[in-house]
């Protein structure tokens, strides 16, 4: 059985003998935890502007056992997730929802050891969005550390991808046009996808990219005002990029 090992969060000090004699034992640092204390669009549009975090393994795995770690820092305990959502993706831009789970908060000392989370039951996934519901009573919302078990690779990352530089959205905001600018190099046809920030697919497109520089114009002069995400995708990659259609009323 192999392990991946999420880590945000580093050993120091006497909390770091308990992590080397106790393997489940966890620091009180808070110094490299995953935080986040404002809203922001979800790579699940469904799931709108939130608190969450993604984990991209580089290929796809059969994954079983995770075992979860809360903020563990003295007066901060109450930042950990209490309930969460789970999407997993091959792709990074098709999710589907695994479920909800729920964590106890911290007890802040060198001694906490974490708890059992969900096992996925050999679930084929890349990607594994965690998406914060509610936590134990704090302004911001975090998470220190997350294993989990792993039966085998599915499909590995191929050394032959396409490389697509990231998507640049000029300008945003707009209120009639905007133009999606990126850099391949090769041709390829791929699909261009505007969704809004409730995950509606508002345009599809099929265009032909060549080698170089692409520049693809899209009217938004019929949008309501708001944030859209404009994502390009081939079987080979999956690159997104929101931003926002603004007029005066």
């Amino acid at each position: 059985m192999k392990y991946i090992l999420i880590s945000l969060c580093l050993l120091f000090g006497i909390s770091q003998t308990h992590g080397q004699c106790y393997k489940d034992r966890h620091n009180t640092s808070s110094s490299e935890a995953w935080t986040s204390c404002v809203p922001n669009l979800n790579p699940n549009n469904s799931r709108g502007l939130s608190h969450w975090i993604m984990y991209d393994f580089g290929q796809v795995y059969r994954l079983g056992q995770s075992h979860f770690w809360n903020v563990n820092a003295p007066g901060k305990t109450g930042s950990g997730i209490k309930t969460a959502i789970i999407d997993y993706s091959i792709d990074g831009i098709n999710w589907e929802e695994w479920g909800t789970f729920s964590l106890e908060e911290a007890d802040a000392s060198g001694f906490y050891e974490g708890e059992d989370g969900p096992d996925f039951e050999d679930l084929e996934a890349r990607y594994i969005l965690i998406t914060s519901i509610d936590n134990h009573g704090h302004l911001c919302t975090g998470l220190s550390e997350i294993r989990i078990e792993t039966s085998g690779v599915v499909t590995s990352v191929s050394d032959e991808e396409i490389v697509l530089d990231d998507i640049n959205i000029f300008p945003n905001p707009s209120s009639d046009l905007v133009y999606v600018q990126f850099k391949l190099d090769k041709g390829i046809s791929a699909e261009l996808r505007i969704t809004d920030i409730n995950g509606k697919i508002v345009l599809t497109k099929d265009v032909f990219m060549s080698a170089g520089t692409n520049q693809i114009p899209v009217d938004v002069s019929q949008y309501p005002s708001g944030q859209y995400v404009a994502g390009i995708v081939n079987e080979s990659f999956v690159r997104n990029k929101a931003f926002t259609v603004f007029r005066d009323k």
